[in-house]
């Protein structure tokens, strides 16, 4: 079975993703654009090794990166692990998808991986939500055709928000909340934050299938995706490994 490295570079946090079987074995560390590509070389050696891989077990890799000035390095890095070029998501790699958007370059790669492996778990219409740095709604049709979507600020962000910008609002841990009244300020930030996002997610929804006259299926990923569909009073299908999977058809329809 070829193997590949899947790298997902977020805004936060990034994924190394590596195939077994049917299922992705996760590694993840936080985004900083300072990594140097030795110092992510040493990275991938150091993680692979407790897992008893070496370089001579992967035919080649992938990467979606929102982060410009990490892009490089890290490519730099697969290439000098794997002696060989990767796929970067961008302009001029085939998806598989018609991109019926203004200005497709302007299309996140995270985005565009979602999209393509929504479509295929769906083979239908579907919507696509990823709750990351920010939660983003992609769109695509039976026809396999993507037509934008909507872009919010992310939970994590507007706790970070709310907690920076008033002198006696304090961190919470998102969980869930029983009650959407909360009975002091903890559980009243909870709720706020998961159940009013679960809500606003609710309503994008509503008015998105409401505007193009179809039923859909909706999948929701990122990080917070369980947490938040278990507020959310439609039926969604939660994949936590969304990105990466887009990733894989990506890499197979450019080899």
């Amino acid at each position: 079975m070829t193997k590949i490295i899947a790298a997902d570079i977020g805004n936060t946090e990034t994924t190394i993703g590596i195939k077994q079987h049917s299922n992705w074995k996760s590694y993840r560390f936080t985004t900083r654009d300072s990594y140097t590509p030795d110092e992510l070389l040493a990275l991938f050696n150091s993680t692979f090794q407790l897992n008893h891989l070496t370089a001579k077990d992967f035919n080649g890799s992938i990467v979606c990166s929102v982060v410009p000035q990490l892009t490089n390095n890290l490519t730099q890095a697969l290439r000098t692990f794997i002696d060989k070029d990767p796929i970067v998501v961008g302009p001029g790699v085939k998806t598989g998808l018609k991109v019926n958007i203004d200005n497709p370059k302007e299309l996140g790669p995270d985005r565009i991986a979602n999209a393509v492996a929504g479509f295929e778990r769906a083979n239908s219409d579907v919507i696509i939500v990823d709750l990351g740095t920010a939660t983003t709604f992609d769109i695509v049709t039976k026809n396999k055709e993507y037509l934008g979507g909507a872009i919010a600020p992310g939970i994590k962000i507007s706790l970070d928000a709310l907690t920076s910008r008033t002198a006696s609002l304090k961190s919470v841990e998102l969980n869930l909340p029983t009650k959407v009244i909360g009975k002091n300020t903890y559980e009243a930030i909870q709720s706020g934050l998961l159940i009013g996002h679960a809500s606003m997610i609710e309503n994008m929804l509503e008015r998105i299938i409401l505007e193009q006259g179809f039923t859909p299926k909706v999948i929701l990923t990122g990080g917070l995706s369980k947490i938040v569909s278990d507020a959310i009073r439609v039926n969604v299908e939660v994949v936590e490994s969304l990105t990466l999977d887009g990733l894989e058809a990506i890499y197979k329809l450019n080899n």
